[in-house]
Order: C-alpha cells, then structure tokens, then sequence
C-alpha cells in the first residue's frame, strides 16, 4: 500500500528511493464500471467482508511481483502483513493496514521499511487502479485498489514511526481475481453499499 503523504515523511520517501509526486499519477476504475450495491450482495455480512479481507490481503501481496518506479535503481515489494477493523465511536468503520516495505538491488534485498495506514471507510472513494507510473520487472503497469479522500486528507500514515497525513492510499494486487473480490469486500464495507 503506497500512500501520498505530506509533511514529514518525506525524508523517509526519498530514503525509499520513492517520490511523493510519482505515485499520484494514476487512473482509476470510473464508478458505474463497480456496482456498490453488487459489492454488498457479494458478502452476507459486514463481518464476512472484514474476515475476507484479512485473509485475502496479506496472501495477494505476498503474490505479487517486484515493482519498478522510473528513475529509481530499485526494485519495491509492498507486503502487507494484517489488515485490521474497529468500530469508530460514531459507529463508522475504521480500516488500520501494517505492511512491510522490501528494497531489492540486483535481485538482493538491500533494505526495509515499515508503513502503516488508517482511515475510515466512509470517508473514501475505492476503485481499482492502474499506475501510470510502476511496472511489474516484466514491464506490466501495476494494478490494485486505490482508496482516495472524499474532503480533506482523511488517512493517518506511520512511516518507519514518523507520522503523516495522506488524501490517498492504495494496494497493489497484480492478480485479477483476487484484486476483483478485494476491491468488492472493501466496497462491501461502506455504509452507501449495506444500506441498499
């Protein structure tokens, strides 16, 4: 999960080797090609979404391939160890996800981080993502699930312990079944999908 951050996590960005203007050229799934309401039939319940989730998020991150960024001499493996829910005290669902950040020079992991993100579901748009910026090593564009702010910048980030705010976030799912039903569980969550 790549997160747009401002404030000081920008230091850590470029420890990265990552950009905090690359990552934000992307192009996203337009509404009417996702049904929220399909989203929310997919799943019997709230909690059977929530159980999907934090099963199938970490499996389809280990999956994915190394990605390339232009101009960078690395390669960047974003593995998402859990993805957790609470409740927030106006009722709203709260999405906390920790991931690992892995570095790779000449196939050899030179480095890692670790990031993790909170916001709440409600506050978001999600669709899916294809960058305009990161390649699998075979040249493919990177796909996943992009979850951007509807208002203000609504996502709490912790880089390496430094802490930002973020008006965006997203995973990369290379696989396309997998990236389908994650992005149909987390649609599933919102309130304008169970209330239909």
């Amino acid at each position: 999960m790549r997160v747009f951050t401002t404030g000081s996590a920008a230091p850590l960005l470029a420890a990265f080797g990552l950009s905090a203007m690359s990552p934000v050229s992307t192009t996203t799934a337009l509404a009417s090609e996702v049904k929220l309401a399909d989203a929310a039939q997919a799943f019997a319940s709230k909690a059977e979404a929530e159980a999907f989730l934090s099963r199938a998020v970490p499996a389809a991150t280990a999956a994915n391939p190394e990605y390339r960024s232009p101009g960078k001499d690395v390669a960047t493996r974003w593995l998402a160890k859990t993805i957790a829910f609470r409740e927030s005290q106006s009722g709203g669902l709260i999405v906390s996800t920790d991931e690992d950040i892995e570095e790779y020079r000449n196939g050899s992991l030179k480095s890692r981080g670790m990031h993790q993100a909170t916001f709440p579901i409600d506050d978001v748009t999600v669709s899916l993502e294809t960058s305009d910026q990161d390649t699998t090593e075979g040249g493919e564009k990177a796909m996943g699930v992009i979850f951007r702010c509807v208002g203000a910048p609504c996502i709490q980030a912790v880089w390496d312990g430094k802490k930002s705010t973020s008006a965006w976030t997203d995973i990369y799912l290379q696989e396309a079944g997998s990236r389908n039903q994650i992005l149909a569980a987390f649609q599933a969550l919102q309130k304008s999908a169970s209330s239909k």
